[in-house]
C-alpha cells in the first residue's frame, strides 16, 4: 500500500468529523479500503481513489466534477440489497507545491465489501447466485433512475454475509470506458443506457458460463481481437458451458440490437428466475479456460528474440504447407534431370559411335 496515501489519509481526519482509520483492508486498480472506527466503537469502511489529471489527459476539475456527479447519484441506492452502498464523500485535491493541484483523492463512504475472487472456476451454484444477485442489484439501480455503463467482473464485490454486489467506481466516464464489456451502440451519441446495461450484464454472465472466454475469443488468442470482431456486429454461440434455457437467455441479453433485447431489467430478472437449477451441466467445468491460458492481452508473455522457425509435427498449417510444396519442388525437379540424364546416356550409346 503507499505510505504517503496513509499520511494524507491522518491529514483528512476526523472524516465527515466523526470517523477515524482504523487499519488497510485491500486494494485494487480502482482505490484502496480502509476500515473505519468512531469515538463509540461504531464500524464503518472508506474507499479512497486517487485520480490524477496526467494520466488520462483529462482536467482535474472535469475528473472531479464527473465523479462528484456520480457520487450523487448513488447517494439514494445506500443501503439497498447486491448494491454497494455509498453513504458519504469529499473530495480532497492532492498538494502539488508551486502548482495547481492535478490529482485528487476522492473519499467514499461505504460499507465492508470484498473483491470477487478469480483465482480458478466458480461453483456452478455460485455462479447462478452471482447472476441473480447482480441481477436484482442492477434492478433495483434502474427503478431509481441509475445506470452502470461499466458492468463487469472488477467491480462486483461481496458483502459480510456473503452476497454479491454491483460496485459503480466513481472514476468511470464514458469517453475513457473499456470497450470489453460494452454494448455497440455505447460509440453513438444517443442510445439507451438501461438496454446498454442488460448487454454488458449478458456479456458477464456468457463469461461466467463459457469457461472465462468472452464471444469469440479462443485460447491463447488475442482478447482485443475478439472485442473488435464482436462490435462490428459478427455473430457468435452461445456459452458452451451454460444449459440451453440459460444460453437463450444470455443471447437475448447479448442481441447487438437494442430492440431485440429484454424490454427492462424487470423482465430479465423474471426470466432468470424462472430458469431451474436442477443439475450442474457437464460442459461448464469441461470449458473452463485458466487466467494464464486465455490470451496474450490478460496474460503478457516476456518478449523474446524472434527465431527462425523449424519443421516439426507442431508446425503451423500454413508454414507445413509451404514446407512440404518445396520438397515435391525439389523432387520433381531431381526426378526430370535423372529422367534426362538416362535418355542422353541411352542415347550416346546407340547413336554417336
Amino acid at each position: 500500500m503507499d505510505k504517503s496515501l496513509e499520511r494524507r489519509l491522518s491529514g483528512y481526519e476526523p472524516l465527515w468529523d466523526e470517523w477515524f482509520v482504523d487499519s488497510f483492508m485491500w486494494e485494487d486498480d480502482l482505490g484502496s479500503m480502509f476500515s473505519l472506527k468512531d469515538k463509540n466503537g461504531r464500524k464503518s469502511a472508506v474507499r479512497v481513489l486517487t485520480v490524477d489529471s496526467t494520466s488520462c489527459g483529462r482536467p482535474l476539475s472535469e475528473l472531479t466534477a464527473a465523479a462528484i456527479k456520480r457520487i450523487n447519484a448513488r447517494l439514494p441506492l445506500a443501503g439497498e440489497a447486491f448494491l454497494v452502498s455509498a453513504r458519504n464523500f469529499t473530495v480532497k485535491n492532492i498538494e502539488n507545491i508551486g502548482a495547481p493541484p492535478v490529482a485528487a483523492d476522492i473519499l467514499v463512504q461505504t460499507d465492508d465489501y470484498r473483491p470477487l475472487e478469480n483465482d480458478g472456476q466458480m461453483p456452478y451454484v455460485t455462479a447462478r447466485k452471482l447472476a441473480d444477485n447482480i441481477c436484482r442489484g442492477i434492478r433495483t439501480a434502474h427503478r431509481k433512475g441509475f445506470t452502470f455503463g461499466d458492468i463487469c467482473p472488477k467491480n462486483i464485490r461481496v458483502d459480510s454475509e456473503g452476497h454479491f454486489c454491483m460496485d459503480a467506481p466513481c472514476t468511470y466516464l464514458p469517453a475513457l470506458a473499456d470497450p470489453t464489456y460494452s454494448a455497440p451502440e455505447t460509440f453513438s451519441e444517443d442510445y439507451d443506457h438501461y438496454k446498454a446495461d442488460i448487454y454488458s450484464f449478458g456479456l458477464m454472465l456468457y463469461q461466467l458460463f463459457n469457461g472465462g472466454l468472452l464471444p469469440l475469443q479462443k485460447k491463447g488468442e488475442s482478447l482485443e481481437n475478439a472485442v473488435k470482431a464482436r462490435l462490428e456486429g459478427q455473430p457468435f454461440d452461445p456459452p458452451a458451458g451454460a444449459p440451453p434455457d440459460l444460453g437463450r437467455f444470455i443471447m437475448k441479453c447479448c442481441m447487438a440490437h437494442p430492440e431485440s433485447r429484454f424490454s427492462d431489467m424487470d423482465e430479465v430478472y423474471r426470466e432468470l428466475s424462472s430458469l431451474p437449477i436442477d443439475s450442474i451441466p457437464p460442459r461448464y467445468e469441461e470449458c473452463y479456460v485458466p487466467i494464464d491460458k486465455r490470451g496474450a492481452t490478460e496474460n503478457k508473455m516476456p518478449e523474446a528474440e524472434p527465431v527462425q522457425p523449424k519443421i516439426t509435427e507442431n508446425m503451423p498449417i500454413s508454414e507445413e504447407k509451404e514446407s512440404r510444396g518445396m520438397r515435391l519442388y525439389v523432387l520433381v525437379l531431381l526426378y526430370m534431370l535423372l529422367v534426362a540424364g538416362g535418355a542422353f546416356l541411352i542415347y550416346s550409346i546407340f547413336f554417336l559411335k
